[in-house]
């Protein structure tokens, strides 16, 4: 719609008056981007008032563990410890996306398919992966797929003459005791199960702990959603745009009070 505008006589013939339409232009300008701002201006507010009493809600020393905020800063939940019976007694335990023997860091990789334990060295198949660790679990190779003749292994087990064989998407793969020769493989063999442990939420809390502190703190959270850094670079970008719509709605408030001024000005003139 273009609005409209009004014709007045004068001396000289009709004067055209344009300045309704742009006195509603003006107001709808300035109504729009008040009703966008309202959102984040709220948002500024009540977090902006959380945030200057701190110390006396104790933000920082309440921490949260919900996965979804966790997630947001590059941390695991507990859903996400896995944990496999290795070696008899031992724990093979995969968190976001790093092995552990017990709490020793192995190395970052996928959960593992099968554990193939040897007498000397014990092979961790994941889809990607072939980890070998010695009894006590120290790290002796990790080889990618990349490194292999396949993309991606699907399970693996053990043949008849107790050799490793993966299963993968171009085809099996024999694999010697020591993880040498990959050769493929036609022929028949067992699927070894993982052995999961259940492990209780308390075993669970002091094992996230110890990798990743007790979680994040409420403060930085307000803090983040006041500047809208919760939201990565789109929380940013619209808190920037709030803060010009803000600009504007002062701009086009004192924009108009001025020429409201100025035509009670003229009114009152003699």
């Amino acid at each position: 719609m273009l609005g409209t505008f009004s014709a007045l006589p004068g001396p000289g013939g009709v004067i055209v008056n344009l300045s309704l339409p742009r006195k509603r232009t003006l107001l709808a300008w300035h109504r729009w981007t008040g009703v966008f701002a309202t959102f984040f201006l709220l948002v500024l507010a009540v977090t902006g008032i959380v945030l200057n009493h701190t110390e006396f809600l104790r933000l920082d020393q309440i921490k949260l563990q919900n996965s979804t905020i966790l997630k947001r800063y590059g941390m695991m939940s507990l859903k996400e410890i896995r944990s496999y019976q290795i070696h008899g007694s031992e724990q093979l335990i995969h968190f976001g996306d790093t092995l552990y023997y017990n709490e020793q860091k192995i190395v970052k990789g996928d959960y593992p398919l099968s554990i193939l334990e040897g007498s000397m060295l014990t092979a961790i198949v994941t889809s990607h992966s072939v980890v070998q660790i010695t009894r006590s679990g120290e790290l002796v190779e990790s080889m990618n797929t990349d490194q292999l003749p396949f993309t991606e292994i699907i399970f693996a087990g053990r043949n008849k003459e107790n050799n490793p064989v993966l299963r993968t998407d171009e085809g099996d793969y024999e694999a010697d005791a020591d993880w040498i020769d990959l050769t493929p493989y036609k022929g028949n063999f067992l699927i070894e199960p993982l052995s999961e442990l259940d492990l209780s939420t308390a075993e669970k809390e002091a094992f996230s702990k110890r990798f990743q502190g007790d979680g994040v703190s409420l403060y930085r959270v307000i803090l983040d959603l006041h500047s809208g850094r919760l939201f990565g670079i789109g929380g940013r970008t619209m808190m920037d745009l709030s803060a010009l719509a803000i600009l504007l709605l002062i701009l086009s408030g004192m924009s108009g009070w001025l020429r409201k001024s100025k035509r009670k000005t003229k009114g009152n003139a003699p």
